[in-house]
């Protein structure tokens, strides 16, 4: 198997070419966790997901640290996926950042390799 074989057997594990793979990444009040998942299933995105609750954080809304002071906490979700689908997710957390402007969302995305 030549080198290159060998670079295009690698780059397709997963079912992605690994230079197309991407990570997304939303930090969000809990508030508005419905709306997120109903969202994913309405444009049937998203479906492949990693979901942490209760996640604490400060950053440029109001602070979600889950004490007395500041009660609220955020939710994460982590999705792998292609460009098309991450764009999207974007579109949908353009969307709620329009519907709940003072909530706080963060979406984060970078390139991700499978190993």
């Amino acid at each position: 198997m030549s080198d290159k074989d060998k670079k295009n057997k690698k780059e397709k594990k997963g079912g992605e070419k690994t230079g197309k793979l991407k990570r997304v990444e939303i930090i969000f009040s809990a508030a508005v966790d419905e709306d997120f998942m109903d969202g994913f299933k309405k444009k049937k995105i998203g479906s492949h997901f990693t979901k942490i609750s209760g996640v604490s954080g400060a950053g440029f809304s109001n602070p979600k640290l889950g004490d007395a002071v500041w009660p609220q906490l955020n939710e994460m979700i982590i999705v792998y996926c292609s460009k098309d689908e991450a764009e999207k997710i974007v579109s949908l957390v353009h969307k709620l950042r329009e519907k709940y402007p003072t909530e706080g969302i963060a979406c984060f995305i970078s390139k991700a390799k499978v190993e």
